[in-house]
């Protein structure tokens, strides 16, 4: 039987190949169990090579059987050697990553050593047959259960190389892809021959010749890997642990070997002619999916993203990451202070040493870092936007690389890129506005984000801008309160002034004519001192919101202080008419407080009293002394004037500017609450619409250690 010297030279060379990578492989010096691996499974593929072009050059069917059940030992044998060197390859405990997998690798090598026995026996190879130049292995019930075992063995080596690469950091990635993507081509045509052998139940010894040409691509790549470095110099640095990987390679090979069961029971109901016409689209569909998923990063993203989604468990817990967000931001901070949190809160999440916050800035539409004043902004028309409002995702740029789409884009970012130090962008939503974008650093430990850390950056941005925008509003709210605060105070102070002003300049206007006249003049000095007397009352009344009081205390008579404010106000309790005032105070009480403090209460109290009667109504005011030894005074100021509603009470009471009169300003009762409290007392309050209101202030006879402290402190 005629043997093509192409076929044999590439057979021969490949083995040859193979046996010296094995041998070289133990000179290099490195982990004894990786090495020995590595060089166990490479002297394993040049046996089987060399049984490949044994099969060739047989002439006769009898030592074509012996071949193909050679070859049929080996491909178990391989199997397991290849499992196992999938699992240490890289890795830097390798007698670990063995005891994990044991029960695996035994049961593996269980299934090694049955097929090794049987191999001999008609149910593996049931005989061998010559189809024009070549033979033909027709396989019987064990055989085809021996290529399903090689499969799975296949996805199994697949998915622990996939898993190297990912857990890889940059530094060894470049050393270990070149040769573990050698190792996947020659596994993907290994696929391709075993598929071919489960469909027709037969394989061709061509057809496994020709896998000598991936086979020797794939050692040359080894060799000039294995030349330049050790395999101990390819092993991984400790690193975080991941804890999970989703498997394209899986996901794939399951709908491959799915299809391919199909097939399987199709294919022998069909005639040669549609056998061949299914049996090519079936491979045009699978290699056509490979090469896509192979050479368009965005067809392989979308993959991914379905298989991490669908299928895998997540890598953090998101309840806890969920309450660790909620701890670390402030929702009652400035913008700054939480974009702040913000930045120390990914450093932790993601490890990484740079993290960038870009807000909007409503005024310029323009994107201006604040955790860094001297970043470079980012205007508003740049693509970058563009395609974030469009995706609504993350970017990972390391992910974008090859991707032709992109590559304008992140060009014309490039000098942006580099100043931050970004490996992702992250856009801040909050509804249908893109509030700010986060930018983030490479993780230390070099590996790159994974699909996984991207969604569970797409999950956290929402909360982080939600955080950010709050904040936001309410520093424009508290401006906007300020300055609604500020104008109700000012016009308050202008009216006051404005009326002072009004006194004096009609005493300026009758100077003129009367400043030689003694009366006049006596008049004018006290308009003058009334005048300056009510100024300093008015920044009294203002400041002393803000400021806690300062108390001089002094023995006083509890009726005096009353009598005083009345006449201050110019309540009178003998006066008739329509207005009328009430007074129940006890004559001897004596009380220790701060006279001029307790007297601008009353007053305060008094006045309100009056404008809300507005010239018509009863004012009660009560004063009452407890005889016990602690002591205290009650003061009662009561009307029956229009009264205050429920909400405006638990609301708006006893905060400034918060008034029900229509030119009130609200301070006066914050005022009187601050100087009651510094006395160790409290002011409480009955109300309702339309019924008239009560006040009762309640002050202790003795010092409080509170009032004392407070006194102390000036307040």
């Amino acid at each position: 039987m005629g043997v093509a010297p192409l076929q044999s030279a590439l057979a021969t060379a490949s083995a040859m190949l193979a046996a010296l990578i094995g041998v070289l492989a133990l000179l290099r010096r490195g982990q004894w169990v990786t090495s020995l691996l590595f060089s166990s499974s490479f002297l394993a593929v040049a046996a089987f090579q060399a049984g490949t072009l044994g099969l060739l050059r047989a002439s006769d069917p009898t030592p074509a059987r012996a071949w193909a059940t050679y070859l049929t030992t080996i491909s178990s044998l391989s199997a397991w050697l290849w499992l196992a060197l999938s699992l240490v390859l890289g890795r830097p405990d390798p007698r670990a990553q063995l005891r994990s997998a044991r029960f695996v690798l035994a049961f593996a090598l269980l299934a090694s050593v049955t097929f090794f026995v049987v191999a001999h026996t008609p149910w593996v190879v049931n005989r061998v047959e010559r189809s024009g130049a070549e033979w033909v292995l027709v396989l019987g019930s064990l055989g085809k259960i021996c290529l399903m075992y090689l499969v799975a063995v296949m996805v199994a080596v697949l998915m622990n190389l996939e898993s190297t690469l990912r857990i890889a950091p940059p530094s060894a990635l470049r050393r270990l892809r070149p040769m573990l993507l050698a190792f996947v081509l020659a596994i993907f045509y290994n696929l391709y021959v075993v598929s071919t052998g489960l469909l027709y139940g037969q394989l061709r010894a061509g057809v496994v010749a020709a896998g000598a040409v991936p086979v020797f691509a794939a050692g040359v790549i080894t060799a000039f890997a294995l030349a330049r470095h050790r395999l101990s110099d390819m092993s991984l640095p400790l690193a975080r642990p991941v804890l999970y990987y989703s498997s394209v390679s899986l996901t794939l090979a399951g709908a491959f070997l799915l299809a391919m069961a199909a097939l399987s029971k199709v294919l022998p109901v069909l005639s040669p002619e549609w056998k061949r016409w299914v049996s090519v689209l079936f491979y045009v569909l699978a290699g056509g999916g490979g090469l896509v998923l192979t050479f368009s990063p965005r067809a392989a993203r979308r993959v991914k993203r379905f298989v991490d989604r669908n299928f895998y468990a997540n890598r953090y817990d998101y309840r806890r990451e969920w309450e660790r967000v909620s701890r670390a931001l402030s929702p009652t901070a400035r913008p700054e202070a939480v974009c702040l949190q913000i930045v120390e809160l990914m450093r932790a999440v993601f490890e990484t040493e740079r993290v960038a916050i870009y807000l909007r800035d409503d005024r310029s539409d323009r994107y201006l870092c604040i955790s860094d004043p001297t970043a470079p902004e980012l205007p508003a028309g740049n693509p970058l936007l563009g395609e974030l409002a469009r995706s609504r995702e993350p970017l990972v740029f390391s992910a974008l690389a090859d991707d032709l789409d992109y590559i304008p884009l992140v060009v014309e970012n490039r000098a942006l890129i580099v100043a931050l130090q970004a490996e992702a962008c992250v856009p801040l939503w909050v509804g249908e506005e893109l509030v700010g974008l986060m930018w983030l650093g490479a993780k230390k430990s070099g590996e790159g984000f994974s699909q996984e850390d991207v969604e569970f950056m797409s999950t956290m941005s929402r909360q982080l801008a939600g955080a950010l925008w709050f904040a936001r509003l309410g520093e424009q709210l508290a401006e906007t309160r300020q300055l609604e605060s500020l104008h109700r105070l000012s016009s308050f102070v202008l009216h006051d002034i404005k009326n002072q002003v009004s006194g004096l300049s009609l005493m300026l206007e009758n100077a003129q004519r009367h400043l030689h006249d003694p009366q006049f003049q006596r008049d004018a000095l006290a308009v003058v001192a009334r005048t300056v007397e009510n100024l300093r009352e008015l920044m009294t009344q203002v400041s002393g919101v803000a400021r806690p009081a300062r108390l001089v205390r002094e023995r006083c008579r509890a009726g005096e202080l009353v009598r005083e404010a009345l006449e201050k106000c110019g309540l009178q309790t003998e006066s008739g008419g329509e207005l009328r005032v009430e007074l129940d105070c006890p004559r001897d009480g004596e009380v220790e407080v701060d006279p001029r403090l307790i007297h601008r209460v009353l007053v305060n109290l008094l006045t309100n009293a009056r404008e809300a009667l507005n010239g018509r109504g009863l004012i009660r005011v009560g004063v009452a002394l407890d005889p016990g030894p602690a002591g205290g005074l009650s003061i009662a100021v009561s009307d029956n004037g229009r009264g205050m509603s429920a909400d405006f009470i638990r609301e708006s009471l006893f905060r400034p500017f918060a008034s029900t009169k229509p030119a009130g300003l609200g301070i006066g009762l914050v005022q009187s609450k601050s100087i009651v409290e510094a006395h160790g007392g409290r002011i409480e309050v009955e109300s309702q619409s339309g019924r008239g209101t009560t006040f009762v202030v309640r002050l202790p006879h003795r010092e409080s250690p509170a009032s004392q402290e407070n006194a102390a402190h000036g307040g």
